[in-house]
């Protein structure tokens, strides 16, 4: 009995080998606990040095704009449901992923965009993947959603402005890819597949009128399996729920 035991324990070890399991390269996330957020608004996410030896190529950060009918000074947890019912569905879904260490290996990239989140974008002229490489480790990235200038995303002394995705061409932002709150934002004809496609349409019952918005937005660092070639995700970190300026 013993001897079948043995036998049969090696032939797994010889299978979950081949398999190259034990070898599946994770890359460490973002810890919650390096994100400081602040009232409505700002946020900051201290990136970790300890990236080396690992399939990093650079990090990715999904977003998604949930129309409200309620104005928050201080956005917490707690009032994720009473901004959009959708806000508190989503966060329950990517609160088991944050910090985790059994969720690792997911393709956090199929669950975001299962959830209708789409990839942030910077201005012309700066690849947000460039910014977000290796030159970014050990630094702090702030995020301002005050009502001051258009929403900005800043390491170090540069500055970059946050733009809306357009899906690669697939639909086409209005009143542009500004994070602003403005009536062709959350105006419901245009949460549609082709335009506002990165807009959570509001609560039931609420009407067009004098609306808010939020803009939900996680980061997770991304790289490459050398092996199989395919893209590899770590788990996701929440930078904010921010409100949208006018």
């Amino acid at each position: 009995m013993k001897k079948t035991v043995l036998i049969c324990f090696s032939l797994l070890t010889l299978v979950f080998g081949a398999c190259g399991i034990e070898d599946f390269p994770i890359i460490p996330p973002i810890p919650q606990s390096n994100v400081t957020q602040q009232f409505n608004d700002r946020a900051a996410v201290l990136v970790p040095n300890d990236y080396a030896g690992t399939p990093f190529t650079h990090f990715a950060i999904y977003y998604r704009i949930y129309v409200s009918d309620v104005p928050q000074s201080s956005v917490s947890e707690s009032a994720y449901s009473a901004i959009n019912p959708t806000l508190a569905s989503d966060y329950n879904v990517f609160r088991s992923y944050i910090d985790s260490t059994t969720n690792v290996n997911a393709n956090m990239d199929s669950v975001f965009q299962g959830r209708n989140y789409k990839l942030l974008a910077l201005e012309p002229n700066n690849n947000i993947n460039n910014v977000l490489s290796s030159s970014v480790f050990g630094t702090r990235i702030e995020f301002d959603f005050s009502s001051s200038r258009p929403p900005s995303m800043r390491i170090g002394s540069s500055d970059y402005t946050l733009w809306r995705s357009d899906g690669g061409g697939l639909f086409s932002p209005r009143p542009d890819r500004l994070f602003r709150n403005r009536e062709e934002l959350y105006r419901s004809d245009n949460i549609s597949s082709t335009i506002n496609a990165d807009v959570q349409q509001p609560r039931s019952g609420v009407t067009d009128g004098r609306l808010y918005t939020y803009a939900a937005m996680f980061i997770v660092a991304v790289g490459i399996n050398a092996s199989s070639y395919s893209t590899i995700y770590s788990t996701p970190a929440l930078i904010h729920v921010f409100q949208l300026p006018d």
